[in-house]
């Protein structure tokens, strides 16, 4: 962490996607919005989320059961950050948009790949307004 993202509230990225990531990794922090920390897959999303705390998390939710699987031990507050985080799910599944049990984790915004960069700062710049995740 150097002197530019110091003040920025940390969230953890969840992206397999090498080139996705980068892309918002580089935008948050030319915007000053957020401090990213980025885990590529779920095994270690969970092991940041059980080391530190997050003011939130964007999450891919990939192809099978996994992400959910991680919504749920979050939501439980079972790990170190609270339960009441604030989530932004990105997904490539069709219909996730509409999907109740998604909805059920309470999060900011479902965002369907391929999405307008546009979106996901709208949804990065009320997650960094509201602290509530950060106890």
């Amino acid at each position: 962490m150097n002197a530019a993202t110091a003040a920025l509230p940390p969230v953890l990225l969840v992206e397999p996607q090498f080139v996705l990531r980068r892309t918002l990794v580089s935008v948050a922090r030319e915007m000053r919005l957020v401090e990213f920390h980025e885990a590529t897959n779920m095994a270690r999303a969970l092991s940041a989320l059980n080391s530190r705390k997050f003011h939130g998390i964007v999450l891919d939710l990939g192809d099978g059961a996994e992400g959910v699987e991680l919504l749920a031990e979050l939501r439980k507050g079972t790990l170190a950050c609270s339960a009441q985080i604030p989530v932004i799910l990105m997904t490539s599944r069709p219909g996730a948009q509409d999907d109740a049990a998604l909805h059920a984790f309470n999060p900011i915004g479902v965002l369907q790949k391929p999405f307008k960069i546009n979106e996901l700062l709208k949804s990065m710049s009320f997650m960094a307004a509201h602290p509530h995740g950060a106890h």
